[in-house]
């Protein structure tokens, strides 16, 4: 049971990052496995290829997202 209700707050943090102008990112993190190391990190080189972004940009923008969800994941 709390899988699920972890599963949709999750999605819920994914709902609000979309309505608030995040949509590509998101989806390009979310579907490209290219993006991440083997170890799962964050890979920012291909990040920025894939979204065509400046790597400052990217960090920006990461930092803007991290912003907005600081308060649903206190």
């Amino acid at each position: 049971m709390s899988k699920l209700i972890e599963q949709l707050e999750i999605q819920e943090l994914i709902d609000k990052l979309m309505k608030n102008g995040y949509e590509e990112i998101v989806k390009a993190l979310l579907d490209n496995e290219k993006v991440y190391t083997k170890k799962g990190r964050l890979n920012k080189s291909s990040a920025c290829r894939k979204l065509d972004l400046k790597p400052k940009d990217l960090e920006a923008k990461l930092d803007e997202m991290k912003n907005l969800l600081k308060k649903d994941m206190d």
